[in-house]
């Protein structure tokens, strides 16, 4: 019994001991970690708050527009309607005028990209100084809202080369009220679209332009191109392949030696039936090569055929030639009666003079 107590007291000191020596360790640790921890009000184990840094200023900003904390670049897409009127307005501008200036109508959609919808010119004289109409702008601005109130000021264009001092005046213009131009974070000055009428490089120049004013000098005028991209719909690409089939008319007429044709003779909806008659042609071959194991088959075309061709429903042939057969009998019942509307009011004037005749008698 002796030795069983005496090992019991031995193993009490050594564990005694050995807890000692470990609340010594863990104090030393932390000692050691608390004169290792930076003195500031941040907890430990805790990440350590970083005072956030204001990221640089850009000195060229127009091509970035800051959103939601997100810088996204700036950019604008002009349709074609635009770009023509352009041209036509370039082609009938008054005996003497060096260039045209004019409204450029739009809106701003998916973010940072200005959409060019539209155009129409304004009056003007440029000479050393530049005098616009502001009625005549008010006037037209107020027209085309009616036909379609979604398109508001977006900028304005001009056709030459470069940009010139009078440019600047312009645009100054245009970032007043009186223009009717509305600023947003967005868009915070309008667009300056320049295109090149004199056809002066090998390629038909256009560019975009945005001016923004910095606190250094705010009366100093920057203009920083931004990236621009053509953007045509269904109805403009139909529009465009009919021009540019009379153009191909006109070359083969003048290489037979023929008169120009007129656009008029052109049917649009043969050359369209015959265009995706083509494609059909094209997509057969294709279809019939990749069968027979000479061209090998791309999953990309094949889900964009298959896309296209289910997306149609399916409609009997008999049904489409009665579908045919009854508009043309609409067509021609309403030719029918307009010629009849025609023949009775001519009748009806006759008769009418023939009585006023009698009674002047």
């Amino acid at each position: 019994k002796g030795s069983i107590r005496t090992g019991r007291t031995l193993l009490g000191a050594r564990r005694d001991k050995a807890c000692g020596d470990c609340r010594r360790a863990a104090a030393h640790a932390v000692y050691i970690i608390r004169m290792q921890m930076p003195s500031t009000s941040s907890l430990w184990g805790l990440p350590e708050k970083k005072n956030k840094v204001s990221p640089p200023k850009h000195f060229n900003i127009a091509s970035k527009v800051l959103k939601s904390g997100i810088e996204q670049p700036l950019s604008c897409r002009v349709h074609p309607v635009a770009i023509l009127k352009i041209v036509d307005a370039n082609v009938r501008r008054p005996e003497g005028a060096k260039r045209v200036i004019g409204t450029l109508l739009g809106w701003i959609s998916e973010g940072s990209v200005v959409d060019i919808t539209d155009s129409f010119p304004v009056v003007h004289r440029d000479t050393d100084m530049v005098l616009i109409d502001q009625d005549y702008h008010k006037q037209m601005l107020a027209l085309r809202q009616k036909v379609s109130p979604r398109e508001v000021v977006v900028g304005w264009f001009s056709t030459g080369l470069e940009i010139n001092a009078v440019s600047a005046v312009i645009h100054a213009f245009y970032c007043t009220k009186e223009s009717q131009f509305t600023a947003t974070a967005v868009l915070p000055g309008p667009v300056h679209l320049l295109v090149d009428t004199a056809l002066a490089s090998s390629s038909f120049g256009i560019k975009a332009f945005v001016n923004v004013q910095t606190p250094v000098a705010s009366s100093l005028l920057q203009f920083h191109e931004v990236p621009l991209r053509v953007q045509t719909s269904a109805a403009e690409k139909a529009g465009i392949s009919q021009l540019m089939q009379a153009r191909r008319a006109n070359r083969e007429a003048a290489a037979a030696g023929q008169g120009a044709k007129d656009i008029n003779s052109l049917d649009g909806f043969e050359g369209g039936l015959k265009e995706l008659l083509r494609l059909f042609i094209r997509i057969r071959e294709y279809v019939r090569a990749v069968k027979a194991g000479k061209v090998q088959g791309d999953l990309a075309v094949g889900r964009g055929l298959t896309q296209a061709l289910c997306s149609e429903p399916i409609i009997d042939v008999e049904a489409v030639e009665q579908l045919c057969t009854s508009s043309l009998q609409d067509a021609l019942m309403v030719v029918y009666l307009s010629n009849l509307t025609r023949t009775q009011i001519s009748i009806a004037e006759k008769i009418n003079s023939q009585y006023n005749v009698a009674g002047d008698l």
